[in-house]
């Protein structure tokens, strides 16, 4: 049976957190067919700001990567500090979506959170039907909305 699990992002992990962004922004915005150079540099500046933003917003975050029998197929941010913890992005490589990957992850931020007490929130993209459903089957219920996200909250 393959292992699941999460390890912090250190300096050395860069290119495969990199790899793995790339792979998953490139498939959201359709990058297949654009040329090799842009697409990398969009992608590399998307991933600069997307880690400045969430450095900026969410300081206390952990960033990890998300690992399938030792190897990287993903990635996740969580902020504990607050009184409810704050999913702020979670990822799974296309080929290894459908796998219970996120599933396995976020069971074991439940476990964790429900040890001391705290809920977790989050925001999905109204158009992610997968992530809302994952959620959903979790435990997760909305609270709230904006124009283009659903805020969801678990409670123990």
């Amino acid at each position: 049976m393959p292992t699941i699990g999460f390890t912090d992002v250190q300096a050395g992990d860069e290119a495969a957190l990199f790899a793995l962004f790339s792979g998953v922004r490139a498939e959201e915005l359709a990058m297949a067919d654009w040329d090799a150079p842009l697409r990398n540099r969009v992608l590399r500046q998307q991933f600069d700001a997307q880690r400045r933003g969430y450095r900026a917003q969410y300081p206390a975050a952990c960033e990890q990567l998300i690992r399938l029998d030792g190897c990287p197929v993903g990635w996740a941010v969580l902020d504990r500090s607050g009184p409810a913890w704050h999913c702020v992005d979670i990822a799974v490589a296309g080929e290894y979506r459908r796998q219970h990957i996120a599933t396995h992850v976020v069971r074991a931020w439940q476990q964790e959170a429900a040890a001391v007490h705290r809920g977790i929130a989050l925001s999905v993209l109204r158009t992610n039907a997968a992530a809302r459903a994952l959620y959903d089957g979790l435990g997760f219920f909305v609270v709230g909305q904006t124009d283009t996200h659903w805020i969801m909250e678990w409670h123990a």
